[in-house]
């Protein structure tokens, strides 16, 4: 029977180096994740002692491994950004024109509601983060974008009304100041949309 190859020490010193970087990605995720569930749960703006309880790691950590609650933030939302494009890269059932346009506002109102509170977060962090009003315009541009290779035939105020009507901005302004509930939103986003989109 052959005795085990004992590891060298150049092989331990990469274990546990491999180890550490693996605790420290787990905690990294845990600091996100525990920073999103705060904020869904309706604080735009948790402290990091309140991020660091619920991750279930040292305040100590929390600056270690981000370089202040900025960073936090910004890596939050830079996660939640990929579910934004899912509903522009996601096939589609219907061919481009105005079907295609309600289709993906159907699954932006759902998204639109499932993360408000990470958008309303957002907002407030936007003055004083470029980074992340950079990333909001971008987010706001798809949209523009995906409207206009529709070419639904709109003239320019059109399609920037059509825009607005699908935009964040506005659903939150009904579900937020207007007090609507998710299905008077709705309702109410797709008849004034009726208004400007073509018919079959």
């Amino acid at each position: 029977m052959q005795n085990p190859v004992e590891p060298t020490a150049a092989e331990n010193e990469r274990l546990l180096t491999d180890g550490r970087h693996l605790r420290s990605a787990a905690s990294r995720q845990r600091i996100m994740d525990a920073m999103l569930a705060l904020v869904q749960e309706g604080n735009p703006d948790p402290r990091a002692e309140d991020v660091a309880a619920r991750a279930g790691v040292g305040l100590r950590t929390v600056f270690r491994l981000f370089r202040d609650m900025e960073t936090v933030v910004a890596e939050m939302l830079a996660a939640q950004r990929q579910e934004y494009i899912d509903c522009f890269l996601a096939k589609f059932e219907v061919p481009p024109g105005p079907e295609r346009m309600r289709e993906l506002f159907g699954r932006l109102a759902d998204l639109y509601e499932r993360r408000m509170p990470v958008r309303r977060a957002a907002v407030i962090r936007r003055y004083t983060s470029p980074s992340l009003a950079a990333g909001m315009r971008e987010l706001d541009a798809a949209v523009a974008g995906f409207i206009h290779a529709q070419q639904l035939g709109l003239s320019e105020h059109q399609q920037i009304m059509l825009n607005l009507l699908v935009s964040y901005d506005t659903w939150m302004r009904l579900r937020d100041s207007q007090g609507l509930d998710y299905d008077q939103a709705l309702a109410t986003l797709r008849q004034a949309m009726a208004q400007i989109l073509p018919t079959a």
